[in-house]
């Protein structure tokens, strides 16, 4: 049974990471680029430290831990006929590289904010540069995570056809120039995959419950 329970949580860990990364992204949405200016860029740090250190410290390190649960959700779920195909490990890999990003961002943020409280506007600015090109790593771990995802889905039936179709476009615009805003949609993807995930391995566990239940009272009649 308490196996069982850490199974069920998987895919809740989804749902988790999409709701993380959604109060994230609305609190960094501001942001500064790699093409604001020296002097705007350490402005805006030091103005936003308090919303930095919730993001960087706080919801960055979360939405690390639950990527790396919710892609040992998707291995699981990825397996056809209790063996895996291959999806099930890109995706996981995917998931992996995804919560080192956001270990890394949060690094980031944190160090970037602290620089801009102490003043040293030469290293806000070269933080704030590494952080704008994030989306390096983050484009290739979705597009591993949602390709592999969409793929095995399709194969195995584990998602219905119109998601597993919606998350291989998904994926596929993280090798696109649109990536940036195909990104937008992850958390609500996290959320919707989490949550079919669950209630589809709920709907499971019942039924094996009730077919266990049933040999078993016809085990007893028969004695």
């Amino acid at each position: 049974m308490p196996s069982d329970r850490f199974a069920r949580f998987l895919p809740l860990a989804g749902v988790l990471a999409g709701l993380l990364l959604a109060a994230g992204l609305t609190l960094t949405y501001s942001i500064p680029n790699s093409e604001t200016s020296f002097e705007e860029t350490f402005s805006w740090w030091r103005d936003n430290r308090g919303q930095h250190q919730i993001s960087g410290l706080l919801l960055a390190p979360l939405v690390a831990l639950m990527l790396i649960f919710f892609g040992a959700g998707l291995q699981r779920s990825l397996r056809s006929n209790t063996r895996d195909s291959g999806h099930g490990s890109v995706a996981f890999g995917g998931a992996i590289l995804g919560a080192a990003g956001f270990a890394l961002i949060g690094e980031l943020e944190g160090a970037a904010a602290n620089a801009a409280h102490e003043g040293h506007q030469e290293a806000v600015y070269a933080l704030s540069q590494l952080h704008s090109y994030d989306w390096l790593t983050f484009n290739a771990a979705w597009a591993a995570v949602l390709l592999a995802t969409g793929l095995g889905a399709r194969r195995n039936g584990v998602l219905p056809s119109w998601l597993a179709w919606a998350t291989i476009v998904l994926g596929a615009t993280q090798l696109t120039p649109i990536g940036f805003l195909g990104s937008l949609l992850i958390p609500p993807w996290l959320i919707v995959v989490g949550i079919w995930l669950f209630r589809s391995k709920a709907g499971v566990t019942t039924e094996s419950v009730t077919e266990l239940a049933a040999d078993h009272e016809g085990g007893a009649s028969t004695s």
